[in-house]
């Protein structure tokens, strides 16, 4: 993330939390532990409770979503990792 800062992609990164430290739903308060156990603070953090962001019935976790800004679609949806390139390419041509 520091990376594209760097870069002045202006690329905003969000992370949705799917449960909470319990395996309960997710909470402001949950949020609040993440972002302080882990020192977030380059990305925004939020509640998922009723999985609004995942797409079909189930999800494998990390799940990545680029969406560009433009006109809000969904250009790459993807579980793990891999998606770097895809996102830099978005935000270089939108720049």
């Amino acid at each position: 993330m520091q990376q594209w800062q760097a870069q002045g992609l202006g690329i905003v990164w969000i992370t949705l939390l799917l449960d909470d430290p319990n395996e309960g739903p997710p909470t402001q308060t949950g949020v609040d532990y993440w972002i302080e156990t882990f020192g977030i603070q380059s990305a925004h953090i939020a509640a998922d409770p009723f999985f609004q962001m995942v797409p079909g019935q189930s999800v494998g976790t990390p799940q990545f979503s680029i969406i560009d800004p433009r006109d809000m679609k969904v250009i790459s949806l993807q579980e793990g990792g891999g998606t770097q390139s895809i996102l830099t390419n978005l935000a270089q041509q939108n720049m």
